[in-house]
This record gives structure tokens, C-alpha cells and sequence, in this order.
């Protein structure tokens, strides 16, 4: 396991906001060995990129009360850290003043708890205009999502730009899904994929428990189900097609909507909102769920991701049905992949009906090996690997430069 080692990692969500990331889980167990300064998100154009205002408010409160902590402890080696920044950009003057408000802050609190010569841990890509400006160690471009294909800004072209120099100055890329390995790996060397892990015990251990979750005391069975934040990526169109016409089949969306319109939805008899569950609560609701759903608008963001909720979703023994998430479709041996939304509807009733006991241990198996211990292990291994081939490259140059000094002399 990688230790004694100060990390900066430039996250992609923010810790406090949200339940728990990718990200989340990897810092809080290289925490164990290293110190880390996580600091949450500070590209967000809040305004920008939407086509309309919905949910506009709840960012603008959630990132405002994330940056009332400002800096905080949740752990002996892990510190969280919420910059104050100018949320908007793509324009060279404001960008320089935010880059210079955001480089002082943060170089103010690693010499506040000490981080000295750190890696740097890059997922925010707008995180490219500052990390030059630190004296760090390997620089680790860890690619979770296209990140710089985001809709929330209206400064797509830069973001691109931004991406391409974190690629490029990062001694180790990482990517976890296989479809963002291929683009990365025909860019550049040093190129691995890694795909999520999972809270392995805790969902098996729930799942052994099957006790009904409170929060759908009344619904009746079977239950089609997914949480997570609903937005305008999630398929409303797909969601009402199978809601309308499975309507002994009850819906269960567990999230915060923070835009689209899920108001036909709303008035479904069989479909049923929740409002943003604890982490605790997650692994007794996939429990609580019959089959459940990875349903998202396709596009080229959503074909190439690894939806974290997956494995989730396998650790539970749940049948799945998804869209065409090109991960997803890795497991179509037990995992129901529909290309429209009459082959999810269709999906749906087929592994209400049709799914084995052999299917239920093979998905556990899978997420078995997937845990998220099992995991950092080996990105912690890759992160080794990198670490000494750059020193070793560092020795090369300085014995190099030291043969042409004798020379000369």
C-alpha cells in the first residue's frame, strides 16, 4: 500500500454535497497511510451551459454551504478544503484573478497542516491553470468521466484545452472504464484502466439482512428501482414508457432533482419519489429492490462511463438492467444491456421472471472482486511503479547533467 506520501487531490464532486464518489472512497482509504487535501470542486459556471434555470438554486445553496466549511477534518490524515472562487469563466482576466484567489488558498492551507512537495491527484479539469504552480512530486491524471465534455459550462473549448495539458504533464493516467482507456491510451504512454470498486461488506452484509427499508413501507412489490441524483441525463422519456406500461411494477427513485422535468412522473400512481438517502441507507435500499435500473440519455459522456452504482447494484445480487453503457455491456452475461425503451421495458419483466441463482452469485462474485480495499491496492501499486520510474528518470538526467559538467571541465 502506497505510504508516507502527501497527496492534493483536485476532486470532482464535492465530499460534503453529495454520497460518497470514486474519489471519496480511494482518499479516505490512502488516508490510512498518507495525508491528503482534498479539495472540492472549484469549476463550477453555475449559470452556464443550462438551457434553463431549473434547479439552478439548489447548486448555487449546496456550493455555498460546501464553502461555509471551508476547511475542515473528517479524518486523522484527511483534510477537506472548499476555496473561495469566482463561479464563472472562460474570460482571461477573471480566470487569472481566480486562479491567483484559488493558488494562495491552497498553498495557505498545505503550509497550515504542513503538506510539503505533495502529489497531485487531478480529476477537476480546471484544476490545469494552477497545478504547474505547485512544487509537487508524480502528477496522477485520474479519469473518472469526460469531464470536459460537461454541459454546466459554456467554455467547452477551453475545458478541451484544459484536459489536454493535464493529460500531457501527468506522469500516470488512470482511467475507469474501458472506453476512456482506449481514448487516453491513443494519446499517450502510461495509460492503465481501473475500473470502481465497491463497499463490499456493507452491501453483503444488508443484503443478508434483507430487512425492508422504512422509507418504502407501503409500496407494493415488485420494485423496479435506482438512486442517485436525478438530473436531465437520467431517460425521463424511458422511465415513463415502462412506468405506463408495467403498472403493476412500482418505481422507486431514490435522489435530489436538480433539473429536468420528472412532473408526468410525479403523477404516476406506480411511481415513487425519495428524497436523497444517507450512504448508510443505500446498501438497505438496493436490498428493498426487486430489479434495479441504470437508465441515463445516451450520449457519448454516458457510453463511456462506469456507472458507480454497478458493482453496487452486484454486491446487493440484484438482477440489472441498463442502457448501452459500453461497461455495463462487459457483464451482459448477467446483466440485461436494452438499446431502447422498449427492450428496457421488455428487460424489466424478463429478469423479474427470469433470473437465477446462478446470475445472483455470479454478480456477487464480480463485485466480490471489485471491492474497494482490493482496488487501492492496486492503484496504490501503480502509483509505487510511477513514483520510482520518475525518480529514476530524475537520476538519469542529474548523472547525465554531472557527465557533461566533467566533460566540459
Amino acid at each position: 500500500m502506497l505510504e508516507n506520501q502527501d497527496i492534493i487531490c483536485f476532486g470532482p464532486t464535492d465530499w460534503w454535497s453529495m454520497n460518497p464518489s470514486c474519489t471519496t472512497h480511494i482518499m479516505r482509504r490512502l488516508a490510512g497511510r498518507n495525508k491528503i487535501l482534498y479539495v472540492n470542486p472549484f469549476s463550477s459556471d453555475l449559470a452556464g451551459g443550462l438551457k434553463s434555470k431549473r434547479g439552478l438554486g439548489v447548486r448555487i445553496a449546496r456550493k455555498i454551504k460546501s464553502v461555509a466549511r471551508y476547511l475542515r477534518r473528517p479524518d486523522d490524515n484527511l483534510y477537506v478544503f472548499s476555496p473561495v472562487f469566482l463561479p464563472v469563466q472562460g474570460k482571461s482576466g477573471v480566470d487569472a484573478f481566480s486562479n491567483t484567489l484559488l493558488k494562495s488558498q491552497i498553498k495557505a492551507v498545505c503550509r497550515l497542516i504542513g503538506l510539503s512537495h505533495p502529489m497531485l491527484w487531478i480529476e477537476n479539469i480546471r484544476s490545469a491553470d494552477i497545478i504547474n504552480d505547485f512544487d509537487s512530486g508524480l502528477k496522477l491524471y485520474y479519469v473518472s468521466d469526460l469531464f470536459a465534455d460537461d454541459s454546466y459550462t459554456t467554455a467547452q473549448n477551453l475545458q478541451h484545452q484544459r484536459e489536454k495539458i493535464i493529460s500531457d504533464a501527468s506522469d500516470l493516467v488512470i482511467c475507469v472504464s474501458k472506453e476512456l482507456y482506449e481514448i487516453k491510451r491513443s494519446e499517450r504512454d502510461g495509460v492503465f484502466y481501473m475500473p470502481h470498486g465497491v463497499d463490499f461488506d456493507l452491501f453483503r452484509e444488508a443484503a443478508e439482512k434483507a430487512e425492508q427499508l422504512e422509507e418504502l413501507a407501503g409500496i407494493s412489490g415488485p420494485v423496479a428501482g435506482y438512486f442517485g441524483t436525478l438530473t436531465p441525463y437520467n431517460d425521463i422519456e424511458l422511465l415513463l414508457w415502462c412506468a405506463r406500461n408495467l403498472p403493476n411494477v412500482s418505481f422507486v427513485l431514490a435522489g435530489q432533482i436538480t433539473g429536468g422535468d420528472y412532473s408526468e412522473l410525479q403523477r404516476l400512481d406506480n411511481v415513487h419519489f425519495l428524497s436523497q438517502l444517507p450512504y448508510e441507507k443505500i446498501p438497505q435500499l438496493c436490498t428493498s429492490f426487486d430489479v434495479c435500473m441504470l437508465a441515463w440519455r445516451m450520449s457519448r459522456w454516458i457510453e463511456s462511463c462506469n456507472p458507480l452504482k454497478m458493482f453496487e447494484y452486484m454486491a446487493s445480487g440484484k438482477p440489472i438492467v441498463s442502457v448501452t453503457i459500453k461497461e455495463a455491456m462487459l457483464y451482459s452475461d448477467v446483466i440485461s444491456v436494452a438499446h431502447d425503451k422498449e427492450e428496457f421495458c421488455k428487460a424489466i419483466l424478463w429478469e423479474l421472471r427470469n433470473d437465477t441463482v446462478e446470475r445472483k452469485y455470479r454478480r456477487i462474485e464480480i463485485a466480490g472482486n471489485h471491492s474497494w480495499d482490493n482496488q487501492v491496492e492496486k492503484i496504490s501499486d501503480l502509483i509505487i511503479q510511477a513514483i520510482a520510474a520518475k525518480q529514476g528518470r530524475k537520476k538519469e538526467i542529474f548523472n547525465g547533467i554531472c557527465l557533461e559538467a566533467s566533460a566540459g571541465g
